[in-house]
């Protein structure tokens, strides 16, 4: 039981480094598949919040897949003050093999975030275990 106390700060350090070598998962895809894209316009739907009109958009994209170009909308629409593509901008989009006019926009910074995360915790508690042991043995 000791020697566990004392390797649970390694355990936990390779634990937050698997964790940040895992790659991201696409849980509505089976097969995704990952390609440059381009924003050529937006669909516009109303929508209605406290008792008020609005406006939320999905981008229109044009992407290249294994079986020739596709031209597809997002399925998400988000509301006109969080929305931020412009016609032309260039983005990554992750579509269903099987189904290529099925596509996501792949924001990687969500993903980013916790590799970068994950790998300092596990890398730090590593080093402080290795300096204190270092330190006090």
């Amino acid at each position: 039981m000791i020697l566990f106390l004392k390797l649970l700060p390694v355990l936990t350090g390779i634990l937050c480094i698997i964790i940040g070598i895992l790659p991201e998962r696409h849980p509505n895809m089976k097969n995704p598949i990952f390609t440059e894209g381009e924003v050529i316009g937006s669909m516009t739907q109303k929508i209605f919040q406290k008792h008020s009109e609005a406006f939320s958009f999905a981008p229109v994209v044009q992407y290249h897949t294994e079986q020739g170009e596709q031209k597809a909308t997002a399925r998400t629409f988000t509301p006109e003050w969080q929305y931020h593509y412009r016609t032309g901008d260039k983005i990554t989009v992750c579509y269903e093999k099987s189904q290529p006019q099925i596509f996501e926009i792949h924001n990687g910074s969500r993903y980013e975030f916790r590799k970068k995360l994950c790998f300092t915790a596990g890398f730090g508690i590593l080093a402080a275990y290795v300096i204190l042991w270092v330190q006090y043995h």
